[in-house]
């Protein structure tokens, strides 16, 4: 921020856009009174923002909310950081779009293909989303797959930071209780009971405006003239 300030000579604030979002929840999607909460955001990659004991936590160096590099399987596939099985390997949209077509090239059957054209470089969340709309098991079967893999990394959240609230934003979310049914259970299953009981987990409020309010309380909770 400071070399974007001495530039152009205006007080200048750098935040991520997954963090940001999950303030722009905060402040502006939902009622007042919710302290700790976690926004986590499913597109191509995972993302996330943290909010504990009312307050945006950003870690000592500012980047806490890496959560979709926290390693779910030891043995899982390659994530373009240089780790292996990283929490979006197994649950982003491109998780999706790769086991769609490792699922098609193995001799699946399925309208996925024909939505492409039979282009499988063209598969992408969207398309096994729609393909799941019109009732295609195989895309339905996937997105509960992916549901399960979204799940296992909210069970660490949940009990690591025993937040009251998940919201769940991002392109992919947009398949609704498809994803977010199987990831709850999970959570019910496998977390401890009382965090787990504790956490409502649902869809996020605000949509693509998420991040640039959240950007906007970003500036003036740091403003010297900023009053609550």
């Amino acid at each position: 921020g400071d070399t974007v300030e001495q530039r152009f000579g205006i007080p200048t604030y750098l935040g991520n856009d997954a963090t940001l979002a999950a303030l722009g929840e905060w402040r502006f999607g939902l009622k007042k009174g919710i302290a700790n909460l976690i926004y986590i955001t499913v597109s191509t990659g995972i993302g996330g923002g943290i909010i504990a004991g009312g307050k945006l936590y950003t870690g000592a160096c500012g980047v806490a909310g890496e959560i979709g590099h926290m390693t779910i399987d030891v043995n899982g596939p390659k994530c373009n950081c240089g780790n292996i099985g990283c929490w979006e390997t197994l649950a982003s949209g491109t998780a999706l779009a790769r086991e769609a077509v490792k699922q098609i090239t193995e001799g699946a059957k399925t309208s996925i293909i024909e939505l492409v054209n039979g282009d499988i470089s063209k598969i992408d969340a969207k398309v096994v989303d729609l393909a799941a709309k019109q009732g295609d098991e195989l895309a339905k079967e996937l997105i509960s797959r992916l549901g399960y893999y979204l799940g296992i990394g909210l069970v660490n959240l949940v009990n690591i930071f025993n937040p009251e609230l998940i919201l769940v934003g991002g392109g992919v979310a947009k398949t609704g209780d498809l994803l977010l049914q199987p990831a709850i259970k999970v959570v019910k299953e496998r977390a401890f009971s009382t965090p787990a009981n504790a956490v409502e987990i649902k869809p996020a409020i605000l949509g693509d405006d998420s991040g640039i309010l959240g950007a906007v309380a970003f500036v003036l909770e740091r403003s010297k003239n900023y009053r609550r």
